[in-house]
């Protein structure tokens, strides 16, 4: 399977911190909190993620035509907007060539957004991390919560930071607690506010907080479109 990160020409991403986070029965939070950052900060486009079962996707957003794996980037910050999840036969080659383009652009961090199902909720803090070895040290300084022996992370979000502690690469996963089955902004707004915290931004929740209701309502109608869509595909990673 190919992947292909594109990019415009001319794209200085030394020492730039990446995000993203990927579609999730847990509150659906690293697609919110990603697709937040989006409507936020109007970042520019920047390129994109060619795939060989790229997904059959695409809209207008801002009177410009949607990809299905966008990168975006606003000052330091660089950010993946996966709008779908890539074909599973896909997944392991997607996040092989994510953190050998990490390495070779010199980016300095990389932070990856989650869930973590409230059934395994314990204490008064509303999170947890899982750090690469190379990213432990700043994450004991700032005292973010790892977590708990025995509970696993999974999916792309998992592969990718596998490949990234294989690399030495320094990475954070942060996981919000968050209902499960159901899309969670609460959870993606904490994830935010950790992000604010890490790297002293000061990027708003309060439509996140505020509109929750509607923003659940709203990436449900996306959601739905996207299982329609995705249903009505050939299915290749079938047969792998």
């Amino acid at each position: 399977m190919d992947v292909e990160i594109k990019l415009k020409e001319n794209v200085d991403l030394k020492d730039c911190i990446f995000i993203t986070g990927f579609h999730s029965v847990i509150g659906e939070t690293g697609y919110i909190a990603v697709r937040h950052l989006i409507k936020t900060l109007r970042p520019e486009r920047i390129g994109f993620i060619d795939t060989t079962l790229l997904p059959q996707l695409t809209g207008l957003e801002n009177s410009q035509l949607t990809l299905p794996f966008e990168l975006f980037k606003s000052e330091n910050l660089v950010i993946l907007f996966p709008r779908v999840i890539p074909y599973r036969a896909e997944q392991r080659r997607f996040a092989q060539t994510l953190t050998q383009w990490l390495i070779e652009n010199k980016f300095r961090e990389a932070v990856l957004i989650g869930g973590l199902d409230n059934q395994f909720r314990a204490g008064d803090t509303d999170c947890r991390v899982v750090p690469t070895g190379a990213m432990l040290k700043k994450t004991q300084e700032n005292k973010l919560v790892l977590l708990e022996e025995g509970l696993n992370v999974f999916g792309p979000l998992a592969l990718t930071l596998i490949y990234l502690e294989v690399k030495n690469f320094p990475a954070l996963a942060i996981l919000p607690f968050a209902q499960r089955g159901r899309p969670d902004p609460r959870a993606a707004a904490i994830a935010i506010e950790k992000i604010n915290a890490l790297y002293g931004l000061s990027i708003s929740t309060t439509e996140l907080i505020r509109d929750a209701r509607e923003i659940e309502e709203e990436v449900g109608k996306i959601l739905k479109q996207q299982e329609e869509v995705q249903r009505r595909e050939p299915r290749e990673d079938m047969y792998i």
